[in-house]
């Protein structure tokens, strides 16, 4: 049990962590929902509505990698190592959330269908309800690895170069913008992507997510470790 050392850490802790917390923030949604009802008549889906959220908490999480490659050159792993087994994490964490929001869809269609509720979804989403369930799979894949991926750029970005690191805002900036108005998650006038179909989305996605995978190797390969004076 040797290899993938990094990889094994984050999966048997942090992955379980980011779970639990994402059943947590479908539970205050359920509560929300429940706490509406009482208040108006429910006309959209709120786990739909509840996306925007998700979005930067993948950017967020991100960004707070550097924490764990700091740690992990500490005790003597490489950059390298990180380089190759974070993305791994990653792609393993995102596709079980989107797996998991799939299922919240699910539920909530059953729940909706019940007592006779509307169920929009918002606008600009590739897909046209809320049970078109593979390809709410595969965007909610492509969006949350794409927002990680580039949280975790950045920041590397900041914790190597400090104030400098904002410049990795814009290349960063932009692939957002392009995940956004392709998934339809950060949709803004002036980066709406129309795609036709589930993939398209997942093309553009591997190549978003390629540059950024190479700008995070380029900025991590030679990274120093830096210490705080006592």
């Amino acid at each position: 049990m040797t290899r993938w050392p990094i990889a094994r850490y984050l999966l048997s802790t942090h992955f379980v962590f980011l779970m639990f917390i994402l059943l947590c923030f479908y539970a205050a949604c359920a509560v929300i929902l429940g706490v509406a009802v009482v208040l108006t008549d429910i006309t959209i889906s709120t786990v739909d509505a509840a996306a925007q959220v998700l979005i930067w908490m993948a950017l967020g999480y991100g960004a707070s990698a550097t924490g764990v490659l700091s740690t992990m050159m500490v005790h003597g792993r490489t950059r390298r190592e990180f380089l190759v087994q974070h993305p791994f994490f990653q792609l393993v964490t995102t596709g079980t959330a989107a797996a998991l929001i799939t299922g919240a869809y699910a539920a909530e269609n059953a729940v909706y269908r019940a007592f006779d509720w509307g169920q929009k979804v918002q606008e600009h989403r590739i897909y046209e309800s809320t049970s078109d369930y593979p390809v709410i799979f595969a965007v909610y894949w492509c969006m949350l690895l794409t927002w990680m991926l580039v949280g975790v750029f950045v920041g590397a970005a900041f914790y190597r170069w400090e104030a400098s690191g904002a410049l990795a805002l814009l290349p960063a900036a932009a692939v957002v913008l392009i995940n956004g108005g392709v998934t339809g998650f950060f949709s803004l006038p002036f980066n709406r992507i129309e795609v036709d179909g589930v993939l398209p989305v997942v093309g553009i996605t591997a190549v978003l997510v390629a540059v950024t995978a190479a700008m995070l190797w380029a900025t991590v390969r030679d990274i120093p470790l830096k210490t705080r004076a006592a």
